[in-house]
This record gives C-alpha cells, sequence and structure tokens, in this order.
C-alpha cells in the first residue's frame, strides 16, 4: 500500500464519524416535540385548561407635559416693550393625576395564541394661581396675537399677573395578538403585534392681568386692570386621534419565591387628524392714553384661529418594574400584580398655530407621559 493512502486514512475515519452523529442527529429530529426543547419554544403558564379568559385593572399616576409650548417670557427690563430683555420662557406648570388600565384577553386553544384588548384612560387638571412678576414683567408668546388689543404689531403689552390652566385628557386602546416564548426556565421574551387606537385633547387658557405700558402718556392707568374686571386671555386646544400598527415585546426574568422583573416596550405608527384652535380675547376695563395711533381699543375683541392636519405620527412607550405571581393549588386560577414606571411619547401631536408677532417662540411637537402602575391580573 502506498504512504500516501495511510496518510488519508485519518480523513476517512472522521468523515465516518461525522455521518454517524448525522444520523443520529436526524433520527432526534424527527422524534423532536416542541414541549421537550429548552430554547426559544412556547410554554403555557401552568394552567389546567386549554382555553382561558384573563383580565386585568389597574391605577396610573402620572404626569402629562407637552414640549415647546411656552405661554409667555419674563423680560428684565420693565420700560422696554419693543423687546425682551434677558427673556426666561414660562412653561405651563402640569400637576400628578390618576387614571385606570383595564383589559382583557382570551388564549386560543391552539399554541398558547392570545387576543388582548386593552384601554387606557388618564385626565390631567392643573389651575396656577396668580403669579407675580416682581421687578419683572410677563410678556405674552408667540401663541398670542396681541393686534386685537394694542394695535400695534411691532410692540407688545407688559404684564405684572399671570394665571395659568392646563387640562390634558388622554384616551389609548390597544389590539394585539401575542404568543410567550421562552428562551430557558427563568426567561421569557414575548413579541406582540396589533393595531393602536389613539385619542389626544389638551386644554391650556393663559390670563395676564395689570398691564405695564411705558410708552404711554399715562402710564400709571392700567387698561388690563384686574380690579375693574380687564383681562388679555389665550385658550388653545390641541386634539388627535390617530390609528395604525404596533409592535411590541414583553420580557419577565423570573426570581425566586414567586417574584420576577418585567419590561414592556412597544411602537406603534399611527395616521389621523391634528386639529389646533387658538382663541386671543382682548378685554379691556380703562381706555388708556398713548402716543401712538390707533391705540386703546375699549371693546373686548377677539381672535379666533382653526386648522385641520392629518398626518402620521409615532408613539412610543415603555414599562419597567416588579412582577409577582401567584397559582392556586388545583392550578385553575393564575393571579399576578404588577408595580412599575411607565413612560410615553406621542410624536407630532402639537400643531401650534403662531400669529405673526414681533417675538416668537418655537412651537411645540409631541406630548409625554410618565408616571406610577400598579397593576392587578387574574387568569383563569
Amino acid at each position: 500500500m502506498h504512504i500516501r493512502y495511510l496518510k488519508q486514512l485519518p480523513l476517512a475515519i472522521a468523515s465516518l464519524g461525522l455521518y454517524a452523529a448525522a444520523s443520529d442527529r436526524k433520527t432526534e429530529l424527527e422524534n423532536y416535540s416542541p414541549s421537550d426543547c429548552a430554547e426559544l419554544c412556547w410554554r403555557s403558564n401552568g394552567l389546567e385548561c386549554d382555553e382561558q379568559w384573563d383580565f386585568n385593572a389597574g391605577a396610573i399616576y402620572f404626569q402629562a407635559k407637552a414640549q415647546g409650548v411656552d405661554i409667555a417670557v419674563i423680560t428684565q427690563d420693565r420700560n422696554n416693550n419693543t423687546f425682551p430683555v434677558n427673556g426666561v420662557g414660562v412653561q405651563p406648570d402640569e400637576s400628578l393625576w390618576w387614571g385606570f388600565k383595564v383589559g382583557g384577553g382570551y388564549k386560543l386553544f391552539r399554541q398558547d395564541w392570545r387576543i388582548t384588548v386593552d384601554y387606557t384612560f388618564f385626565n390631567s387638571v392643573t389651575n396656577v394661581p396668580l403669579q407675580t412678576a416682581y421687578g419683572t414683567a410677563f410678556i405674552p408668546s408667540i401663541y398670542n396675537n396681541q393686534f386685537i388689543g394694542d394695535g400695534l404689531p411691532q410692540n407688545f403689552s407688559l404684564f405684572n399677573n399671570l394665571d395659568i390652566g392646563v387640562r390634558n385628557t388622554i384616551n389609548n386602546v390597544q389590539i394585539c395578538a401575542s404568543r410567550p416564548t421562552y428562551i430557558d426556565r427563568n426567561i421569557e421574551i414575548s413579541p406582540y403585534y396589533g393595531l393602536d387606537i389613539s385619542f389626544l385633547t389638551r386644554r391650556s387658557v393663559t390670563r395676564f392681568t395689570n398691564d405695564i405700558n411705558p410708552n404711554a402718556l399715562n402710564a400709571s392707568v392700567q387698561r388690563y386692570q384686574q380690579a375693574a374686571g380687564g383681562f388679555y386671555q389665550t385658550y388653545q386646544k390641541w386634539s388627535w386621534w390617530g390609528v395604525g400598527p404596533c409592535v411590541g415585546l414583553h420580557t419577565n426574568w423570573f426570581m425566586k419565591y414567586d417574584f420576577s422583573l418585567y419590561g414592556d416596550l412597544y411602537g406603534a405608527l399611527n395616521y389621523g387628524s391634528s386639529r389646533c384652535r387658538v382663541s386671543n380675547f382682548s378685554r379691556p376695563a380703562n381706555l388708556v392714553a398713548s402716543n401712538f395711533p390707533n391705540f386703546g381699543f375699549i371693546y373686548p375683541q377677539e381672535a379666533v384661529i382653526d386648522n385641520i392636519l392629518y398626518q402620521f405620527a409615532p408613539e412610543f412607550t415603555y414599562q419597567l418594574g416588579l412582577n409577582w405571581s401567584k397559582m392556586t393549588d388545583d392550578k385553575s386560577m393564575l393571579v399576578q400584580l404588577n408595580i412599575g414606571y411607565e413612560s410615553s411619547y406621542f410624536f407630532n401631536v402639537i400643531k401650534t398655530i403662531t400669529p405673526d408677532l414681533a417675538y416668537r417662540i418655537e412651537d411645540g411637537s409631541g406630548l409625554g407621559l410618565q408616571g406610577l402602575v400598579l397593576q392587578a391580573f387574574i387568569d383563569y
């Protein structure tokens, strides 16, 4: 036998070993059952039924905040009403408020597919009492059309006092299909897909009183004197409704004593109607003589602008927290309790109409929510 054949003998033996291993693996796969897998397989929650219902309800304690909706600017010079001096923007305060979540699901008998419907409602009302600009002055922002009160678009009034009221109402519905996926006995990563529907409304009322007019012939007389019933007011209303597809991911990291760390992450791309209505109302109490012509309107006046825009608006939400779960001895019911932190953001839903004035502030673009979630689940 030639020496080169002897050198090829180890290679032939190795090939036979690989072939035998592959044949054995093929036989193993033929007898493979999904319930025997340890990675990326589906698994029920252990309840002894093929079909089951589940319900959930919870309380939320959230704060809403809109982006870039400055209602005024503070100027450091009370003798200059042509431009703000060292101006600082004034954002409306937002209070924490209670809301709720409710939902339900139905697990299909085939491979644990689950159809769920979840609804979230949140409403917040914030009324800020009278604010005083000590040594400074408030200037209404770009969202105010002061031409209806002053008659001079190149100037604006200075004010001593400011009142603010804001209300947010948020309704969100999700219809999703999910299937639990376990990568091992202690970690669950389950995707879900579905439809997202959102309805948002935000209202803001800003009232300015006790004005300062350094250019008036009688600067001591106030046109918008609060004691005499005078004020200058801006009312803004933003509304949005949209519907679109959503995709999310739920994860559980199981620990001892029936506790686990959980996380939820989902995003949606909705298409709908974004509407903005701006109303400026001038209610003078006194007629003030001025060096400028056409200044000193004594009658109440109002200017209103309304606009509707159809657009796409992304939505993003995540929730992190602690889960406790307990199953009854007869495996007929599973009870769970979640406590966590949730944050949501609705992009491009604040489309502010800005009257053309000498002073401008960027309009807003989105509405955000954040706060505490306490939620209970029952599966049976």
